[in-house]
């Protein structure tokens, strides 16, 4: 594996950690929208109030798996300075494998943000 390969890996994992750092700072806002529209209305159902509970708690989940992503991420691109210092042949497996995987991780720490997103905005039409 060549340099210009792990060149790519690192742009890629860069805009990876863009894209989940812009998303991450999306979800305080969805739980202020969340707490603002309860507030608005005088009596809530409980059965709102536990549909509202479990959004924040998928909220919460997704935050933690967006830091656990971006550690990886980290580790990741440390992992490709070493391999671009050694620019010795052999590691070329190693490096696509891990790239792989933390690429399919992130694909579903994105999925899960895009459904949690569209479930509380579906939520939020119907339910207010």
């Amino acid at each position: 594996m060549n340099g210009k390969i792990l060149e790519l890996f690192m742009k890629e994992n860069d805009a990876w950690d863009d894209m989940i750092t812009r998303q991450s700072k999306e979800i305080p806002n969805l739980e202020k929208m969340l707490t603002s529209m309860v507030e608005k209305k005088p009596h809530v159902a409980e059965e709102i109030l536990s549909s509202i509970r479990i959004l924040k708690n998928e909220m919460q989940e997704q935050e933690t798996s967006m830091t656990a992503v971006k550690e990886e991420l980290a580790k990741q691109q440390d992992f490709l300075l070493s391999e671009k210092k050694i620019e010795a042949e052999g590691y070329g497996v190693h490096t696509l494998l891990s790239q792989n995987v933390l690429r399919e991780r992130i694909r579903n720490v994105e999925k899960k943000f895009l459904d949690l997103k569209c479930n509380f905005l579906n939520y939020v039409a119907s339910a207010f």
